[in-house]
C-alpha cells in the first residue's frame, strides 16, 4: 500500500512539475541614474551551461522584461545587453515554492571606451537594439539546411512576409534589402531574400530609411520605411547561385527551366529560360521582378490571375491568364554593375512565347420588365503571342545632394489570333429567338518606346528638395481583324444576316510628359509644396472596314460608313499646391489646391471636328495624425480616344459597340482614410481602409436590346457614379525557437452606386458585396505545417425601376494547406480548395473542389537535389468558374483546365559562395 501511495505521490509530483510553469520579471535600469530606463534591451535565456539559447524577450518602452513558461527545477542563465552598456549575467533557479522570480531593478553600468566586450560565442544575444538599428544572431534562428533568406525572416520577431513576398518589420514596409551595406542585384528587395542561402547570413540588421527621412522629414516614426543588411559570414564576397529544373509526364507533358545568377563585389549577371506545356509560369513573378530586372528597369503593365500566370509589360512569362491550357517558353538575361565613380547601370532582354486555347461557356440572366433574356455562348479561342523587351537603367550620383536617373525601355509584342462564337438566346418560356456563329482571325503587332529620366535634388537647408521627371514615349499598335458571321433570328422570324469583313486598325499614340515637384520650409512647422504636370498627347486612331470581294475573294471593298481616322493633339496640365503644418508631433494638416486644363484638338476625316477646352479648380486635404492618415483628392480625366471613334465595332453582331464624340471629361472627388498599427510586444498588428470617390460626368453604357437579344452600346455620360471600398484586418504571431502560429481576420465590402440605361429606361442601380476572412497558420519546428482560411461573401444589387430586378447571391470558400517532412529527407505536401455560390444559370454545379498533393525526396548536402512527384486536379474538376453581377445581369462564366495529370520533376540548386565565379567549376562544384 505504500509502495502505491509512495508511486501515486511520485506521479503527481512529476505532474505537477511539468504542469507548473515559472516566470522571471525585473527592470532595466541605468547604473548612474536609476530614473534613466534600458529600453529595448534583450535578455536571453539559456539552460545553466548550455549553450542552446531557450528563449529571450526584449524590455518595454518602460525597461520592464518578463519571461514567462520556465520550467520548474530548472536552473537558468540570464545574459542582458543594452547598446553602450556592459554585459549583465544572472543565475537563477526556477524551484516549486518561488516559481515567479522578480529581479526588481537590474542596474547597468555604461562603457567608458570604445572596445567591444569580448562575448562568449555561445551567448551572442538573437537580438541587440542600437541607437536605430535592430541587429539580429542569425545562428539564433534556425532554419532547414535548404533554407534562404526569406524562411530565416519569417522567424524573426516582427518581421512578416505575404504571399508575393512583400516584408513588413514592425508594421513598416522594407524599402531596400542590402548585402553587406551594398544593393545587392539593384536593390531589388527579393532576390536576396528568395535565392541567398540562410546558413551563409551572420546578422540581419533593420533600421529607418534614411532617404525616407529627408524627402519627408515631418513622416510619422509608424511611416518610417525600413532597410534590411544581411551581414555574410566572413570570407563571402563573391558566388553563385540559382535553379535548374525538368520533369514530364502522361499526356506529352514536360516543364522545364533553369535560372542562374552569378556576383562578385559590384557586378552581377542572370541568364533565366524555362518551357512548359503545364499551364504555369517557368518562374514565380517574384523571381522575374527580382532577377529579370524588371523592378529595376520599370514595369508599366502588371496581369496575374489566381493560379499564378502573370505578364509583365505585355510579356507572358507563363501560366494561363483567364483559364485554358497553355504552352509556354521564355528566356532573357540581365546585368548590373556599379563603376568606380559610383554609376549603377542595368540591362536586360527577355523574350516570352505562348500558345493558349482557351474554351469559355458563358451564361448570361437579365430581366427586362415582363421580358427576360437567356443567353448562352461558347467560345473557342487559340491565341500566340511573342513579345520582346528591351529596358536599361542608368543611375548617377551627380553630388552628394543630386541624383539622376536614365531608363529607357522598348517592347515589341506580336499577336496571332483564332477564334469562334456561337451564341444562343432564349426567351422566357425557353424558346431559341436567336443564334450566331462568328469565325475570327486576328494578327497584331505592337511596339513601345519608352524613355524616363529622373532627377531628384536635395539643398543643404533641411526639407528643400526638387524633383524632375521628363517621360517620352511612343506606342504604335497595328491589327488586322477578320470576321466571318452568320447569325439567324426566328422570334420574330427573320433573314439570315452574313458578314465577312476586315477591320485593319491603327493606332498611334505620342507622350511627352514632364512632372515637377518643388518643398520649400518656411518654418520649423510650415512646409510649401508645389507640383506640376505637363503632358502634350498626339494621337492617331485610323480604322479602315473592308468588305471581301466575292470576285477576287479579296478584302477591298471599302466600307466608309465602317471607317473613321480620329487625331487628337493637344496638352494637359495639373497643378497642384499645398502648405503643411505641423501643429504637434503627432499631428499636421496639409491644405492645398488643385489647377487642372485641358486643351485638345479632335479632328475627324469623316466626322465633324471639335475642340475640347476644360478648366477644373478644386480643394484638396491630407490630415495625419500618429499613424492615422485622411486625405482628400480631386481628379479630372478625359474620356479615352477609342470612347470618341464614332464608328460601330460590330465584330460580334449580338453585341455592337458605338462611340460617342461628345463625351464630356470626367470629375472624380475621392477621398481615403488610412489606419495601420502594429505593437511590438504583442507582435500585433491590425490595419483600417475607407475610401470611396464621387464622379460628375463618368463614362457608362446606355444599351438598346433588339429582337434576338441584339446589344447595342453606346457609351453617355452621367452624374452621381458613387465607389466606395473598405477592408480591415488584424493579426497576431506567436513565434518561438521552435514554434510559429499566425492567426488573422479580414473583412472587405464594396458600394458602387451607378445608372443602367437599357431601351431609354433608366435605372439607379446598387451592388452591393463584401465579406469577412478568417485564417491560421502554424509550424512546428519545421517539422509540420498546417494553414486554414475562410472565406464568406454576399453580392446583392437594387434597382429604382421594376423594369430591372433585384439580383443576390453567395459565396464560400475555404484552402486547406499542410506540409510534413517526416522523415528527415521527405516532404509531404497537399492543399485543397473548395467553391461554392448559391447562383445558379442553367443548371450549374454550385460546387468547385480542387485538391493537389505531391511528396518531394531530398537529396546531398544542404538538400541541393529535390525529386518531386505531384498531382494536380485529383478530382480532375477540369475547369474554373466565376460567377458575378454587372449591370442588370447575372454572369456564369466557365473555362477549361488542364485537368488531372501528373508529373516527376527534378531540380538541382546551385549554392557556390566564395570562390571563383564563372565557368562549369561554379556550376558544378558539388
Amino acid at each position: 500500500m505504500k509502495r502505491i501511495l509512495f508511486s501515486l505521490a511520485l506521479v503527481l509530483t512529476a505532474n505537477l512539475l511539468f504542469a507548473q510553469k515559472g516566470s522571471v520579471t525585473g527592470v532595466l535600469v541605468d547604473s548612474a541614474n536609476q530614473k534613466t530606463t534600458l529600453n529595448y534591451a534583450t535578455v536571453s535565456v539559456f539552460k545553466g551551461a548550455d549553450t542552446v539559447l531557450s528563449t529571450y524577450k526584449l524590455s518595454d518602452d518602460k525597461g520592464i522584461f518578463k519571461i514567462n513558461n520556465l520550467e520548474i527545477g530548472v536552473k537558468y542563465r540570464l545574459v542582458i545587453n543594452a547598446w553602450m552598456y556592459n554585459i549583465v549575467r544572472k543565475e537563477v533557479s526556477i524551484t516549486v515554492t518561488e516559481p515567479n522570480v522578480n529581479f526588481g531593478s537590474l542596474a547597468l553600468s555604461e562603457k567608458r571606451n570604445n572596445l567591444n566586450e569580448v562575448v562568449i560565442l555561445s551567448e551572442r544575444p538573437p537580438v541587440i537594439v542600437r541607437k536605430d538599428t535592430i541587429e539580429f544572431n542569425a545562428e539564433s534562428f534556425k532554419t532547414l539546411p535548404s533554407a534562404v533568406v526569406e524562411d530565416l525572416l519569417k522567424k524573426l520577431p516582427g518581421v512578416a512576409i505575404d504571399a508575393n513576398g512583400a516584408i513588413m518589420v514592425n508594421g513598416k514596409s522594407v524599402s531596400k534589402i542590402l548585402v553587406d551595406g551594398k544593393e545587392f542585384f539593384g536593390g531589388d528587395q527579393q532576390i536576396a531574400t528568395k535565392n541567398l542561402p540562410a546558413n551563409i547570413i551572420d546578422k540581419v540588421q533593420l533600421s529607418d530609411d534614411p532617404e525616407a527621412k529627408r524627402r519627408d522629414p515631418d513622416v510619422v516614426a509608424g511611416n518610417i520605411p525600413q532597410i534590411i543588411n544581411l551581414k555574410l559570414k566572413k570570407a563571402i564576397k563573391s558566388g553563385a547561385f540559382g535553379k535548374i529544373y525538368a520533369g514530364g509526364g502522361f499526356k506529352e507533358l514536360f516543364e522545364a527551366g533553369g535560372i542562374m545568377n552569378f556576383f562578385r563585389d559590384t557586378t552581377q549577371v542572370s541568364v533565366l529560360g524555362y518551357g512548359n506545356n503545364v499551364n504555369k509560369p517557368g518562374f514565380s513573378i517574384s523571381d522575374v521582378m527580382r532577377i529579370g530586372g524588371f523592378s529595376r528597369s520599370g514595369v508599366n503593365s502588371t496581369s496575374v490571375n489566381s493560379d499564378g500566370g502573370f505578364s509583365l509589360n505585355g510579356i507572358s512569362f507563363g501560366g494561363s491568364m483567364n483559364g485554358g491550357v497553355q504552352k509556354s517558353a521564355g528566356g532573357g538575361a540581365n546585368f548590373n554593375t556599379i563603376t568606380k565613380k559610383g554609376l549603377k547601370i542595368n540591362g536586360k532582354y527577355f523574350l516570352g512565347y505562348s500558345d493558349n486555347f482557351n474554351d469559355t461557356q458563358t451564361d448570361v440572366d437579365q430581366m427586362l420588365g415582363n421580358r427576360r433574356l437567356f443567353t448562352n455562348s461558347q467560345s473557342l479561342q487559340n491565341n500566340i503571342n511573342y513579345s520582346h523587351n528591351f529596358g536599361g537603367k542608368i543611375e548617377a550620383k551627380l553630388d552628394s545632394l543630386t541624383k539622376l536617373i536614365i531608363e529607357p525601355n522598348v517592347s515589341i509584342g506580336i499577336a496571332n489570333n483564332d477564334g469562334t462564337l456561337v451564341t444562343s438566346t432564349f426567351n422566357n418560356n425557353f424558346q431559341l429567338e436567336s443564334e450566331g456563329n462568328n469565325i475570327s482571325k486576328l494578327k497584331g503587332r505592337t511596339t513601345d518606346y519608352n524613355i524616363s529620366t529622373n532627377l531628384w535634388k536635395d539643398f543643404k537647408k533641411k526639407g528643400r528638395s526638387l524633383n524632375l521627371t521628363l517621360n517620352v514615349s511612343q506606342r504604335d499598335n497595328l491589327t488586322d481583324n477578320f470576321n466571318i458571321n452568320e447569325s439567324n433570328f426566328y422570334l420574330p422570324q427573320s433573314p439570315t444576316v452574313l458578314l465577312d469583313q476586315l477591320r485593319d486598325n491603327s493606332i498611334f499614340n505620342f507622350n511627352i510628359n514632364l512632372n515637377g515637384n518643388y518643398s520649400e520650409p518656411l518654418s520649423k512647422v510650415l512646409t510649401l509644396s508645389i507640383a506640376s504636370s505637363a503632358n502634350y498627347i498626339d494621337n492617331e486612331n485610323a480604322l479602315v472596314t473592308f468588305f471581301r470581294n466575292p470576285n477576287n475573294q479579296a478584302y477591298d471593298m471599302a466600307v466608309p460608313s465602317l471607317s473613321e481616322t480620329v487625331n487628337q493633339s493637344g496638352y494637359k496640365t495639373n497643378n497642384r499646391v499645398s502648405l503643411r503644418w505641423a501643429i504637434t508631433k503627432d499631428l499636421n494638416i496639409q491644405p492645398g489646391f488643385v489647377f487642372n486644363t485641358i486643351d485638345l484638338k479632335n479632328e475627324f476625316t469623316n466626322n465633324q471636328n471639335f475642340d475640347q477646352h476644360f478648366n477644373f479648380f478644386a480643394p484638396q486635404l491630407t490630415i495625419r495624425y500618429k499613424n492615422l492618415n485622411f486625405s482628400y483628392s480631386p481628379s479630372f480625366r478625359e474620356a479615352d480616344v477609342r470612347y470618341l471613334q464614332p464608328i460601330a465595332n460590330n465584330t460580334n453582331q449580338f453585341y455592337i459597340q458605338n462611340g460617342n464624340s461628345n463625351l464630356r471629361p470626367s470629375k472624380t472627388h475621392q477621398v481615403n482614410m488610412n489606419l495601420y498599427k502594429y505593437d511590438t510586444q504583442k507582435t500585433l498588428s491590425y490595419n483600417l481602409y475607407l475610401g470611396g470617390s464621387v464622379q460628375n460626368d463618368g463614362v457608362i453604357m446606355s444599351r438598346v436590346i433588339g429582337d434576338g437579344g441584339v446589344q447595342t452600346v453606346t457609351p453617355v455620360n452621367r452624374d452621381g457614379i458613387w465607389q466606395f471600398h473598405s477592408n480591415g484586418s488584424i493579426s497576431k504571431d506567436f513565434k518561438s525557437t521552435k514554434k510559429q502560429f499566425t492567426v488573422s481576420a479580414s473583412y472587405w465590402g464594396n458600394y458602387n452606386k451607378s445608372y443602367v440605361i437599357v431601351n431609354n429606361i433608366i435605372s439607379e442601380s446598387k451592388i452591393i458585396n463584401g465579406g469577412p476572412r478568417i485564417g491560421g497558420r502554424i509550424n512546428l519546428n519545421d517539422k509540420l505545417e498546417f494553414g486554414e482560411t475562410y472565406s464568406f461573401g454576399f453580392n446583392k444589387s437594387f434597382y429604382t425601376d421594376n423594369f430591372f430586378r433585384d439580383l443576390n447571391y453567395y459565396n464560400h470558400g475555404s484552402d486547406t494547406e499542410l506540409i510534413i517532412r517526416i522523415p528527415k529527407k521527405v516532404v509531404w505536401e497537399t492543399n485543397y480548395r473548395l467553391q461554392y455560390n448559391t447562383q445558379t444559370l442553367n443548371g450549374q454545379n454550385n460546387t468547385i473542389s480542387f485538391w493537389n498533393a505531391a511528396v518531394t525526396t531530398l537529396f546531398m548536402k544542404n538538400d541541393r537535389l529535390q525529386l518531386k512527384l505531384s498531382v494536380n486536379d485529383i478530382l480532375n474538376t477540369n475547369n474554373r468558374r466565376y460567377v458575378y453581377i454587372t449591370e442588370n445581369t447575372a454572369r456564369d462564366l466557365r473555362t477549361n483546365n488542364i485537368g488531372r495529370h501528373g508529373l516527376l520533376t527534378l531540380t538541382y540548386n546551385i549554392q557556390n559562395f566564395g570562390g571563383k565565379v564563372g565557368g562549369k567549376d561554379t556550376m558544378f562544384r558539388f
